[in-house]
């Protein structure tokens, strides 16, 4: 699924390692503000789920944001090489199927680029997954019943 004919990678230099460590630090302030947040609703007394849910859900999105953004540097071809696979799963170009694929397919990638990353923090490759991931992960996102119902896709013609 990923590319195997991209040259070798070089190690980071020190340079680009402070780099990204800039870069990344505000992004711990973010996901550590979150967490004050967390902490100060709770001592407050705030125990309703769906503010608790919201809370949780912003700190995770900004956790695989944080994971996202550490491992981008190691795999500089992920974005290209998932963003491939999706639309070789669709059969179909965003510009061939209109807003409403465009979308979708650009869903199907953000999560597809997730479950790859992830795994590998789980010490899954890319190469290990099965070459129908693509296919599910795009299935996933066409069926998603709050995909489906969320304003702007609800909104698109196909």
């Amino acid at each position: 699924m990923l590319s195997a004919d991209e040259p070798p990678l070089n190690d980071l230099s020190d340079e680009q390692i402070q780099k990204l460590l800039g870069e990344i630090a505000a992004k711990v302030k973010e996901l550590m503000e979150g967490v004050t947040l967390a902490i100060d609703y709770y001592k407050e007394g705030g125990y309703d789920r769906e503010t608790w849910n919201r809370i949780c859900d912003g700190l995770a999105h900004e956790a695989m944001n944080l994971m996202m953004a550490l491992s981008a540097p190691a795999h500089p071809y992920l974005a290209r090489d998932c963003e491939r696979a999706v639309r070789e799963a669709a059969g179909i170009t965003p510009r061939e199927g209109g807003m409403r694929e465009a979308l979708q397919q650009q869903v199907a990638k953000g999560l597809l680029m997730s479950v790859l990353t992830v795994g590998q923090q789980m010490m899954v490759e890319p190469e290990e997954w099965p070459d129908e991931l693509p296919a599910a992960v795009l299935g996933a996102v066409r069926s998603s019943k709050r995909s489906k119902a969320d304003a702007v896709m609800a909104n698109l013609r196909d």
